[in-house]
């Protein structure tokens, strides 16, 4: 049985400043792009998703979800987290601003899924969402990796 990628501390990043929507995506998916997971296309194709069906990847108050098909653009699946600085607008009239910005790369529809229960089981949890948002140390974005990899890990309720 394939077991689902984890999430490395590096993939988190904290309070990073970006100037549009665009930006948002391309510097969130950075880890992803230097890790070799995706190519620059893969980041395109998500910019382009946005374009042509607007921002449905802004899938909760203040949380976007950046994702394409898979693709031939994305070597391994993986998925990254950044937390914005300050919130940018990507046009969703319900959830708008976004303040975090996860990227999810596949490179199969299966993957796909099980990479976005995995994260999904983390992000349900408002206090996960509220620990997110404050932190900006890189122990604490290793706390984030340690329990989005544990899966459903309460330990703390």
């Amino acid at each position: 049985m394939k077991t689902i990628p984890e999430i490395s501390a590096d993939e988190i990043q904290l309070k990073i400043h970006a100037n549009n929507w665009k930006e948002a995506i391309r510097l969130a998916a950075d880890p992803l792009l230097k890790n070799g997971n995706i190519t620059e296309n893969y980041i395109q194709n998500m910019i382009d998703s946005v374009n042509k069906l607007g921002p449905y990847i802004v899938i909760a108050p203040g949380l976007a979800l950046g994702h394409a098909r898979p693709s031939s653009a994305v070597k391994k699946t993986g998925f990254a987290i950044a937390s914005l600085d300050e919130p940018i607008k990507f046009g969703s009239k319900d959830n708008d601003p976004v303040d975090l910005v996860v990227i999810l790369a596949s490179t199969s529809d299966k993957d796909h899924i099980s990479l976005l229960q995995k994260i999904v089981m983390y992000l349900n949890d408002q206090k996960n969402l509220d620990f997110l948002r404050k932190i900006t140390t890189d122990d604490a974005a290793k706390e984030v990796a340690e329990q989005i990899n544990g899966g459903n890990d309460n330990a703390d309720n």
